[in-house]
């Protein structure tokens, strides 16, 4: 008995001193907690804001309980579909544990993905998503601001939700977010003038500064583009866009030592120009005063502005906005951004071809707003007074920092605010600096962080080319296309080069093992897409890089397909499946169908392209191997014919949408612009029904949506004369006869 006695007593001790020992530890450990976010204050309602001090302490102990039957209830009520309900619930339960991450990130994805799918409106569809966003973004991350998962919350609905395409009403979320960014910021600068056709150059380049070297580099890789469209339209025997005819005969002979040669003067390549301007746009808000005291103080003129636009029913004051602030009726979002994005853009195609166009109902307020501001006289001090705005509004509004944005645009490279993902970039990445870690170097959570970052910038690639023209009387039907961006090639690729090393340290050249994959398939979409952009120079540089990185299969084998000169690893990769006659009709077809979806969104220097690559590529060299007696019968027709054909049935898909009417209009007049209403004729009298029924039935005017191109009484007598010679050439074939 005193032996067990003795054996309890030492283990008695021994269990004291480790319970001593372990709470030595606990300083550490709550420090340790406290920078991870894991800790809330000392005291549970120490700085809550007085209507959650009110529920902490009125139940006290008793909250966890409450906060487990109001999840129970919540559920019960969204089965049922009483979702306000719902969602009133879901409010208190954040307010019964303010402090706790997790409520706030389960309550968001409830609304953004569950209760939202039970919907069927897509303006409910929308609202639903975006509580998600605003539930966190607004609330929780006020009262937890390092709680990194939170971030990562907003940043997955912005990647997932509304990017991806897992959602039946994906464009829908894509669509009103876009409207929110353009109305705010408008269209990203674009020194090169590619996302539309339709502005001078002259324009665009006060954006970056006149007397600016970075307006000259722009300057000049226009130039070139403008003579290399020109020499091209010459090979092709088709006529050069009439603005770009002069330039053509004034190089004839030396086009393209003059091209070289003006890329080589640019200094800058496209990717850094548009980075570039980009940047220093969002610099120039982030710049802007943050009172209106100081924004008097440096633009004087700007008191007198205030107060005659307060005679417009404009408010600007230092008071903090709202949201719901700003969208309501007379608020900031439609009394003065919508009417000075009237001023600004230009009519979308929708207004254009509307049968019955809206009138302006406020002509004169808008010509006042203009007086004002001074918009189309571009006065400084309404742009510094617009400028204050977009910060007050980025800032106050969105919760958004104009300083990280710029950051992002220097970092990651020109990032199109209006597209989704970019602000998945921007969350997620303020997750990991607000947990005092970089962008480029973190470790909490580190895989599903770069995670979400390789999403976004990969989907930035695919779809940061935005062309919008929003439709404010009902935004579901403003016309929305994304398309790849190639300047997006060089952020993705050094963040699989950075990540790539950090994900795994013994990585090697290149991303590593881990990504070694996806960084050659990147790298080889890349130079494709480089390449077809009329951006060969850029094309040869990662080329290069893939030849020096990766010389060798992954079975150690040397990969013999980096061998060949690049135009003809951009030609292999793009037609490496092409192995019969039929395989390379199908990818002629296919090649002008992309052509024509490029000149649908404007990309004049794309769709010359790819038309001359289907020529040269694929129908010349499949004609050439079909020239002999015996395989005449595989011969195609002209390639005008076909070229024609592929048009007839792109502009005869059913229009679903008043967007793809929209998008057969544009390609319609991009094609007459271009100069190949040879094509438009050949197709007008035999689709104009179809496309008639289509405008009734969207309400548009045929007339303006597709022109008659010009030469088309000329054209239906030539096609006439050449029915009646075919008509009397008659044919005799022998008849068996019995007998």
């Amino acid at each position: 008995m005193a032996h067990a006695r003795m054996i309890q007593l030492i283990a008695v001790a021994i269990c004291a001193g480790l319970v001593y020992s372990a709470a030595t530890f606990t300083p550490a450990i709550n420090m340790g907690r406290r920078g991870l976010n894991m800790i809330g204050a000392e005291s549970p309602v120490e700085n809550t804001p007085p209507e959650y001090a009110f529920a902490i302490q009125a139940f006290g102990a008793f909250r966890s309980l409450l906060t487990d039957i109001a999840f129970i209830r919540a559920e019960q009520y969204k089965r049922a579909g009483r979702y306000y309900d719902a969602a009133q619930l879901a409010n208190w339960i954040c307010k019964l544990q303010p402090r706790f991450p997790t409520v706030w990130e389960f309550q968001s994805w409830n609304m953004a993905w569950n209760i939202s799918v039970t919907t069927f409106t897509p303006e409910e569809r929308w609202n639903w998503v975006y509580n998600g966003v605003k539930l966190v973004r607004d609330e929780g991350l006020r009262y937890n601001p390092r709680a990194v998962n939170l971030y990562k919350q907003i940043a997955w609905i912005y990647v997932n939700k509304m990017s991806d395409t897992l959602d039946d009403f994906h464009l829908t979320y894509k669509t009103y977010w876009a409207w929110r960014m353009h109305l705010l910021l408008g269209p990203p600068p674009d020194p090169l003038g590619e996302f539309r056709l339709d502005q001078s150059f002259e324009r665009l380049e006060a954006e970056i500064g006149k007397d600016d070297p970075l307006a000259d580099a722009a300057r000049l890789e226009q130039e070139r583009r403008r003579v290399e469209r020109a020499r091209r339209a010459e090979e092709e025997g088709l006529p050069p866009p009439a603005e770009e005819a002069d330039t053509l005969a004034e190089t004839e002979g030396d086009q393209d030592e003059e091209a070289d040669r003006i890329v080589l003067e640019a200094g800058p390549t496209p990717y850094e120009l548009v980075k570039k301007a980009g940047y220093e746009r969002i610099k120039a808000i982030d710049d802007a005063p943050g009172t209106l005291a100081e924004l008097h103080q440096q633009f004087p003129e700007t008191r007198e502005m205030v107060a005659r636009l307060r005679e417009l029913g404009i408010r600007i004051s230092d008071e903090e906005l709202s949201e719901d602030e700003y969208w309501r009726d007379r608020g900031l979002a439609f009394t003065f951004f919508a009417r000075y994005r009237r001023l600004t853009d230009a009519p979308s195609m929708l207004a254009q071809i509307e049968r019955a166009p809206s009138g302006t109902a406020d002509a004169e307020e808008l010509q006042r707003f203009d007086q004002i501001l001074g918009v189309r006289a571009q006065n400084p001090a309404g742009q510094a007074l617009l400028r204050f705005l977009q910060r007050k509004v980025l800032n106050e509004v969105y919760k958004l920092d104009t300083a990280h944005m710029a950051y992002m645009m220097e970092f990651f490279g020109p990032m199109d605010w209006r597209c989704v993902d970019a602000h998945a970039l921007y969350w997620i990445t303020q997750g990991i600096i607000q947990a005092g870690e970089t962008v480029s170097r973190y470790g909490n959570d580190k895989t599903n962080s770069t995670r979400i970052v390789f999403f976004a910038l990969h989907h930035l690639a695919l779809h940061n080319r935005m062309i919008f023209e929003p439709y404010p009387r009902a935004i579901e039907r403003s016309y929305l296309n994304l398309t790849p961006d190639p300047n997006f090639v060089e952020p993705l690729h050094q963040a699989y080069v950075t990540y790539g090393k950090m994900i795994d340290p013994e990585a090697g050249p290149g991303a590593g093992q881990t990504y070694r994959t996806g960084h050659i398939n990147l790298l080889t979409r890349g130079i494709q897409l480089l390449y077809l952009s009329d951006r060969q120079p850029e094309a040869a540089h990662y080329y290069k890089y893939l030849q020096d990185t990766y010389p060798y299969n992954s079975d150690g084998s040397l990969n013999e397909r980096y061998a060949r000169p690049l135009r003809d690893f951009v030609v292999d990769t793009l037609f490496e499946n092409i192995e019969t006659p039929k395989d390379t009709q199908l990818a002629i077809n296919g090649v002008l169908v992309w052509a024509y979806n490029e000149l649908a969104q404007g990309n004049r220097e794309r769709y010359v392209n790819l038309v001359r690559w289907a020529r040269r590529e694929l129908y010349d060299r499949y004609m050439a191997e079909m020239s002999d007696l015996a395989t005449i019968r595989l011969r195609l027709p002209p390639f005008p014919d076909v070229q024609a054909d592929v048009l007839k049935v792109w502009l005869a898909q059913p229009a679903v949408s008043p967007w793809r009417t929209l998008e057969k209009s544009s390609l319609w007049k991009n094609l007459l612009g271009l100069g190949q209403a040879y094509l438009v004729r050949q197709v007008h009298d035999d689709l104009l029904p179809g496309l008639t029924a289509e405008c009734d039935h969207w309400n548009f005017d045929v007339a303006r949506a597709f022109p008659e191109p010009p030469g088309m009484a000329e054209f239906r007598e030539q096609r006439a004369r050449e029915g009646v010679d075919k008509r009397e050439k008659t044919v005799h074939t022998p008849v068996q006869t019995r007998e």
